[in-house]
C-alpha cells in the first residue's frame, strides 16, 4: 500500500518543481512603419489670377487752367504723336500776348531814346564840353533800358508758351482708355483729361501673399495663360515687384512682362499666371515626420539592414502647409519615417509597411 502513496508524492513535487520555472520571454514584435525614401523634388506649382495691363499708362493733362471748348478723342480712339487730345478757351492766354507785346514794343522804344542820348553825350565828350561821369550815366540807363528789353521780350515768350498749352497733344502713339473732362467743364492744372496707354507693351498684373513674394526675384520665369482662351499662353518674366504690400489687401503686386506675345492678350483680359517648374533641387517631408527631439527638429531614419531606427537632428523650413524643406540633417536616398514619429524609440525594430516610397 505504500507504493501507490509514493508515487503520487513524487509526481506532486516534479509539479512543483514546473510551477517554480521562470516564464520564457518572447522577443518584441518588429513595429509596421510608414517610411519615404527622400529623393529630390521641384518647387510646389503656385499659380496667380490677374490681369493684362499696358506697361506704360499717361494720364493727359492740361498745364495751365481753363475751360475746355473742345475735347477731340473718345475712349478707343487710336491717337498719334502731336495729334490733338483737347483744347482750352485761349482768350486770357491771347490777351496777356497782345500786353506782353505791348510792354515789348514800349522798352524797345526806350531802348531806342536812351541809346540815342549815350551816342549825343560821346560826342559830348569827345568835344570837352561834359564831364567822364555824365557820359558813364548816360552808358548805364542804355544798360538799364536793354535789360527791360530782355525782361519784356521773356514776358512775350511766356505768354505765348501758356497759350500752347492751352492746346493738349498726345506725346506717342497710343489708344484712349478713359477721359476725364468734357467740353464747357473747368478744368485745373493737372486734372486728368484724357488717359492713354502704349498697346504695344503689355504686361500680366498678379497680387502675391506677401510671405511667398519674398521667394520672387525680378527675372523668374511665369507661364501666363488667358483664362477664356486657354490655347493662348505664354512665357514672361517678372519685370518689377512692388516694394511695399497693399494697405488693405497686404499683398504684393507683381508686374511679369509680355514683350514677345504680347499682342495675343487683349488689354483688361483675365489671365492665369503659373510659376515656371525649377530644376528639382529640394529634400522634402511631410511635416509628420518632424518632432521635437533632444536637439531640435528631429526625423528617424531607418537602418535597412537592421531594420531598426535612429533618431537624427535636422533643420527645415516651411514649404506648404503639409511640408517642409529639409536643409541640413539628412541625404538623397535615406529612408524616414513619415507617421507615428512620437511612439518610436531609438534603436527599436521595425517593419517597412506597404506604403513604403522606395
Amino acid at each position: 500500500m505504500k507504493a501507490p502513496y509514493f508515487a503520487l508524492a513524487v509526481f506532486g513535487a516534479a509539479l512543483s518543481l514546473a510551477g517554480c520555472q521562470a516564464p520564457v520571454e518572447k522577443p518584441a514584435a518588429a513595429r509596421p512603419v510608414l517610411t519615404k525614401v527622400l529623393t529630390l523634388e521641384a518647387e510646389p506649382a503656385v499659380k496667380f489670377a490677374g490681369e493684362v495691363a499696358p506697361r506704360y499708362q499717361t494720364d493727359m493733362s492740361f498745364q495751365t487752367f481753363g475751360r475746355v471748348v473742345e475735347r477731340s478723342v473718345e475712349v478707343g480712339d487710336a491717337v498719334t504723336a502731336g495729334q490733338q487730345i483737347a483744347r482750352l478757351d485761349p482768350t486770357s492766354q491771347e490777351l496777356a500776348i497782345r500786353a506782353a507785346e505791348a510792354n515789348l514794343a514800349a522798352a524797345d522804344a526806350q531802348l531806342n531814346n536812351l541809346l540815342a542820348v549815350e551816342d549825343r553825350q560821346g560826342s559830348l565828350l569827345d568835344r570837352g564840353t561834359i564831364s567822364d561821369t555824365v557820359f558813364e550815366t548816360a552808358q548805364q540807363a542804355s544798360r538799364s533800358g536793354a535789360a527791360a528789353v530782355a525782361k519784356a521780350r521773356a514776358q512775350l515768350d511766356k505768354a505765348q508758351e501758356q497759350l500752347a498749352y492751352t492746346t493738349l497733344r498726345a506725346d506717342t502713339d497710343a489708344v484712349v482708355t478713359a477721359v476725364g473732362a468734357d467740353p464747357g467743364q473747368t478744368v485745373a492744372v493737372g486734372q486728368t483729361v484724357a488717359t492713354l496707354v502704349r498697346p504695344e507693351q503689355r504686361e500680366a498684373v498678379i497680387s502675391v501673399p506677401e510671405g511667398l513674394a519674398g521667394r520672387l526675384n525680378v527675372g523668374d520665369t511665369f507661364v501666363v495663360t488667358k483664362q477664356l482662351a486657354p490655347d493662348i499662353t505664354a512665357e514672361g518674366r517678372i519685370r518689377e515687384i512692388a516694394p511695399q504690400a497693399n494697405a488693405n489687401t497686404r499683398s504684393i503686386e507683381v508686374r511679369i512682362a509680355l514683350d514677345d506675345a504680347s499682342t495675343k492678350f487683349t488689354l483688361g483680359s483675365t489671365i492665369i499666371a503659373s510659376l515656371k517648374q525649377a530644376t528639382a533641387n529640394q529634400l522634402v517631408l511631410p511635416v509628420t515626420a518632424v518632432f521635437d527631439g533632444a536637439g531640435g527638429p528631429s526625423a528617424w531614419v531607418v537602418d535597412l539592414a537592421k531594420q531598426s531606427v535612429s533618431q537624427r537632428p535636422i533643420s527645415t523650413i516651411p514649404r506648404d502647409a503639409a511640408t517642409v524643406e529639409i536643409t541640413k540633417g539628412l541625404s538623397v536616398g535615406d529612408t524616414v519615417v513619415i507617421a507615428g514619429v512620437h511612439s518610436l524609440e531609438d534603436g527599436q525594430t521595425i517593419k517597412l509597411d506597404q506604403g513604403h516610397t522606395p
